[in-house]
């Protein structure tokens, strides 16, 4: 498996981490990698933080074809994105090693 660009997501994910997100995300584009969103902390998203993801994914897919990955997700965030439609259409579940 290539190595990722890991990007590891704070407990509470909101609009408020808007100017660390775009940070980390201008930083995975220009790493050419696929992303890894590392969700084990979440306890709370916010509509602004699922735009940000499909903002990323969309962007990411557009300049280099790598698809958008979830690591380790919690319940809260497991739940979460199944309830917004996310996996398959914006997000793909990292396989457990």
């Amino acid at each position: 498996m290539s190595e990722k660009y890991r990007i590891v997501l704070p407990e509470k994910f909101s609009f408020e981490h808007y100017e660390w997100f775009r940070n980390e995300y201008m930083e995975a584009l220009m790493s050419s990698k696929p992303v890894e969103l590392v969700c084990n902390q979440v306890a709370f998203l916010d509509s602004a933080a699922l735009g940000m993801i499909a903002s990323l994914q969309k962007n990411l897919k557009g300049a280099t074809d790598f698809d958008l990955f979830v690591s380790s997700p919690s319940n809260y965030c497991d739940e979460f994105f199944q309830l917004a439609n996310m996996y398959g259409k914006y997000i793909h579940l990292q396989p457990s090693i």
